[in-house]
């Protein structure tokens, strides 16, 4: 039983952002119900996958241990059902473009005055002050506005986003982190809060080094290249014949060890590179020879030497190579589930490993309306209420 057992959370939420905030929640043991329309999460239909579980990778992503419940929220009865679930629950998650939840009578404001123990989650793109609050906002979007694609790529590219939705996935996790913040209060207090993430400051969040470097110095990093704008010296990815490392933290003594293991013994003694400091000062042209070097070794050969010399490297991994890693599957960082439908489907573990009440993977992402009749009924819905509620289109899928 995880550490959320009894806790419930409603959620209206699309994409990522909201989804996988709740998503983790549920991995700890909430009882999470996402409230989709009738037409379901787009995401459904996004890179559905093309095996027999049909199915969209990003919804795949984001909504396993959930219940769902299909309402029409355009229609009086439908929207009634939502009231009573929210009525209902400990925690309500969501991620609706500014101004959905408001003339849906479902804002924090609405709710709290009848509600004071609600814990109410709002996931927005650009946070609730300020001109853009009400803009819409997806991952690319905030990678742009955050700060992240101007130092990303190399000058010649000019500003790149990450190939991941990181804005996204960072969001969410800064969402969770924000509910637990709550939780917690709400043990001391005895009351709800608004909490509220963006994905606008859950990037800045996560460049408090790098800005705070630019607010005491004044001066742009500018892009990273392949390295890091405030970290010279052997601090990068480098090119092997046949694929890509990274190597950083080449000590005076792994120096050394390093030289002569490339056969290169002369660096070794080359006074541009003698110290620490010698290699930072003189990084340009060392990074040039190195680059030459590394370029003539396969990595098959390379990163043993690597390893052999105590160096802190990796190489750069594929999700093929994750996939098949000893490391990741021996720390459950990639798992899978058992199915009864599908047989085994492999899914992204939970990264925290808690001693006592573990994570848990207890169902797959739900089907469209799989759960709405049995939402509606622990809500005091009877059998007969119900099949008129399918009846007029105010829950349900319209093929349900």
């Amino acid at each position: 039983m995880g550490p959320l057992a009894g806790v419930r959370v409603v959620e209206f939420g699309l994409g990522i952002h909201g989804p996988y905030a709740a998503m983790l929640l549920a991995d700890m043991g909430a009882d999470v119900i996402k409230v989709e329309p009738p037409s379901g999460d787009i995401n459904r239909a996004a890179l559905v996958s093309a095996g027999d579980y049909q199915v969209g990778s990003q919804y795949y992503a984001c909504n396993r241990n959930k219940r769902v419940v299909c309402l029409n929220l355009q229609t009086p009865a439908g929207l009634a059902a939502a009231k009573k679930l929210v009525a209902e629950s400990d925690v309500l998650v969501e991620n609706m473009r500014g101004g959905v939840m408001d003339r849906l009578g479902l804002s924090y404001e609405a709710l709290a005055p009848n509600q004071p123990r609600l814990i109410y989650a709002s996931a927005s793109g650009f946070g609730p002050k300020g001109p853009r609050a009400t803009e819409p906002s997806l991952d690319i979007i905030v990678q742009a506005a955050g700060g992240v694609a101007a130092h990303t790529g190399v000058p010649e590219t000019g500003p790149l986003p990450a190939g991941t939705a990181l804005a996204d996935h960072s969001g969410a996790v800064w969402a969770a982190l924000g509910i637990m913040f709550a939780l917690y209060g709400r043990e001391q207090t005895g009351r709800g809060q608004l909490v509220q993430t963006s994905l606008l400051g859950s990037q800045i969040g996560m460049q408090a080094w790098e800005l705070s470097h630019f607010f005491l110095n004044g001066v742009d990093m500018g892009a990273g290249g392949k390295g890091h704008g405030l970290a010279g010296g052997i601090w990068r990815v480098f090119d092997a014949a046949d694929g890509a490392f990274s190597l950083t933290w080449v000590t005076d003594d792994r120096w050394a060890t390093l030289c002569q293991a490339l056969d290169q013994e002369p660096l070794a003694s080359d006074e541009r590179f003698s110290t620490g400091l010698d290699r930072l000062a003189n990084s340009a042209v060392l990074i040039e020879i190195l680059s030459d070097v590394f370029a003539a070794w396969p990595l098959a050969d390379l990163l043993p030497k690597l390893q052999a010399t105590g160096q802190v490297f990796s190489k750069v991994m594929d999700y093929a190579d994750l996939a098949a890693d000893p490391q990741t599957l021996a720390s459950e960082y990639i798992t899978s589930f058992e199915s009864s439908e599908y047989g085994a489907l492999r899914m992204v573990g939970f990264p925290v490993t808690l001693s006592e009440t573990p994570a848990e993977v207890r169902s797959r992402p739900p089907d469209l309306d799989q759960h709405t009749a049995e939402v509606l009924s622990e809500l005091g819905y009877a059998d007969a209420e119900i099949v008129t509620l399918f009846a007029d289109g105010s829950v349900g899928h319209p093929t349900s």
